[in-house]
């Protein structure tokens, strides 16, 4: 099997682990990868040293990628202390569309995956309303 990059979904709550079960569904179970979920009630010191124990376990000699759900947050302030590293990128705003991209192509370089998830960022936003449904053939949507 060929190399993978390293990946952390880190997020409030279980969404990371949710966004995770999604991927899997999807595209197959992965490996290489782990989740830290944060709640209201942890401490922080306790966070970061779990998410560093976290990373210790993954293989990241071809790069780490933690994706965090809010700019700002407790998950992306603790992820950016993994910034001293070059081959590291904090990519907040995680959704299923970049984690798709992200998990089938893993095998790419780091500098090669962040063009990836800034181009997944740009085209897995849509925003549909009944307008667009006029003229459209009801059976197109149909199970």
């Amino acid at each position: 099997m060929e190399e993978t990059i390293g990946i952390v979904v880190m997020t409030h709550g279980d969404f990371g682990k949710a966004a995770m079960e999604s991927v899997q569904l999807i595209v197959g179970q992965q490996d290489n990868y782990d989740t830290v979920s944060v709640f209201v009630v942890d401490e922080v010191g306790k966070l970061k040293q779990e998410l560093f124990d976290k990373v210790s376990h993954l293989d990241t000699s071809k790069g780490l990628i933690v994706f965090t759900d809010i700019v700002g947050g407790t998950p992306t302030n603790l992820a950016s202390e993994l910034l001293t590293r070059e081959d590291v990128l904090v990519v907040a705003g995680v959704n299923l569309p970049v984690l798709l991209e992200v998990f089938t192509n893993r095998t790419k370089d780091i500098h090669t995956l962040k063009e990836i998830i800034t181009n997944a960022y740009g085209q897995g936003l849509t925003i549909r309303t009944n307008e667009d449904l006029e003229g459209e053939d009801d059976d197109e949507y149909s199970l």
